[in-house]
């Protein structure tokens, strides 16, 4: 039998391994921020990341992800953490949330 993995714990420590990230709990749910800005939010058996609002579409071709309610519009997506987890690909969907957030911003306060 094999091992069942918390999917906040394993989040968690991935998300709180990067420089200047936190976790604040926000309408009752996990955010995992840079800063002040989200790169990472879960929802019972949903992780939502950031990615840029051009990328979206490619995104929401596979029927795995969805538009992310509210703040889909802000170029978010919710894959369903749902078994078998491919845990390769939501670390490196995170590592690109995360650098997308703490980029973007970096390159805001250089101009």
């Amino acid at each position: 039998m094999s091992k069942q993995v918390n999917p906040l714990a394993r989040i968690r420590n991935f998300c709180l391994q990067f420089p200047d990230s936190k976790e604040v709990i926000q309408f009752g749910h996990p955010f995992f921020k840079w800063r002040d800005k989200p790169f990472a939010v879960l929802d019972d058996n949903d992780v939502s990341i950031k990615v840029e609002k051009e990328s979206q579409p490619l995104f929401l071709e596979d029927p795995r992800f969805t538009k992310t309610p509210y703040i889909g519009n802000h170029g978010w997506i919710t894959l369903s953490l749902t078994p078998p987890i491919n845990w390769e690909e939501v670390e490196e969907l995170i590592r690109g949330s995360y650098e997308f957030v703490s980029t973007k911003k970096a390159k805001k306060r250089q101009n």
